[in-house]
């Protein structure tokens, strides 16, 4: 057989049991074991046949106690070293694990108007920080989503439940001029996952979506994109809330300077938005408001198979073995090999 052959036939019997190698090639490195097992072996015979030519006839020949000690530190020692080199092949593991799909999807208005600075920094700065401690209160369960949009909408960061990666993901998006957030509704729609069963959500026999929320923070300018009130029709069929956070001044709209860049605030808009979905208007959200809103998402828990890459548990569980054996052999024999 060769040893094409032989890594083949390892690689099939692992897929069997769920296990799968990012880079089989570095398994070739679990031959260092028999060779290891080969040279110890020739260092032992060499000092073997050394001691019997420098024995003094007649002298007794001590005990050696405590061979089935140094026995089991080699077998240890070399499972360590296996282990360690099947390690850096980055072991896959694919096996059951549960997953909550409920998903909230954060909007963020990048329009010109979120340039002013009429909310101290500025209504972006304002608006990145809403995002974060939106972010930081959802629970880890829940998928989150990131919606970006200007002239058009766009998704940023699909569904995921590594909150810090949607996080940076809209803190990285620019300002641009214009703003259709009609369209970004119906993008924030579309990035929510059909639950399991595909049963209708609305007259139009669409999908019905998983247990999911959208959080806009916006000024509520409209300059571009489809109107509104069919992204909100649209949502409130399928039963999805948009909480809204506007950004912008509280009271009266200051009356920009002669030269000053125009910074639409439009509140209302955003709170009928809230109304018509069934959501909540938010102007100053605190912790306690983001975990209300969450908390309110029920669980849609799915049993997937999933990967998961083990090869630091396994070089962590073959470091271990290595060192507790080098340690057996050195406290035992007094040596290493």
């Amino acid at each position: 057989m060769t040893p094409e052959a032989v890594l083949d036939a390892v690689l099939e019997a692992s897929r069997t049991r769920g296990i799968e190698w990012k880079e089989p090639v570095l398994l070739w490195g679990v031959l260092l074991v028999p060779a290891i097992l080969l040279l110890a072996g020739l260092a032992r015979a060499t000092r073997a046949r050394t001691r019997d030519l420098f024995r003094v006839p007649g002298t007794a020949t001590r005990p050696r106690h405590g061979r089935w000690r140094r026995a089991l530190a080699g077998a240890v020692t070399t499972i360590g070293i296996a282990g360690l080199a099947a390690a850096f092949a980055r072991p896959t593991w694919t096996h059951p694990q549960p997953r909550d799909r409920a998903t909230v999807v954060v909007v963020l208005d990048v329009s010109a108007a979120m340039r002013a600075t009429d909310v101290a920094p500025s209504r972006i700065e304002a608006a990145r920080r809403i995002v974060r401690e939106a972010l930081d209160a959802a629970p880890a369960r829940l998928q989150v989503a990131g919606v970006a949009y200007g002239p058009t909408a766009y998704l940023v960061a699909p569904p995921t439940h590594d909150h810090g990666a949607v996080t940076a993901a809209l803190q990285a998006v620019r300002t641009v001029t214009g703003a259709a957030p009609g369209d970004a509704l119906a993008v924030a729609m579309a990035a929510i996952p059909t639950s399991g069963g595909g049963t209708a959500a609305g007259t139009d026999g669409a999908p019905a979506r998983v247990p999911s929320a959208i959080v806009l923070i916006a000024t509520g300018d409209a300059t571009a994109g489809r109107p509104i009130e069919y992204a909100t029709a649209a949502l409130g069929e399928a039963h999805v809330p948009v909480h809204v956070v506007p950004v912008g001044p509280n009271g009266t709209v200051p009356t920009p300077g002669p030269n000053a860049v125009p910074a639409p605030f439009a509140p209302r808009a955003l709170q009928a938005i809230a109304r018509q979905t069934g959501g909540r208007t938010l102007d100053r959200p605190q912790s306690r408001d983001w975990r209300e809103i969450f908390d309110a998402i029920p669980e849609d828990v799915v049993v997937e198979d999933l990967p998961e890459e083990v090869g630091h548990l396994v070089g962590g569980g073959a470091l271990a073995a290595w060192v507790l054996g080098m340690a057996t052999m050195v406290a035992t024999a007094r040596r290493v090999v």
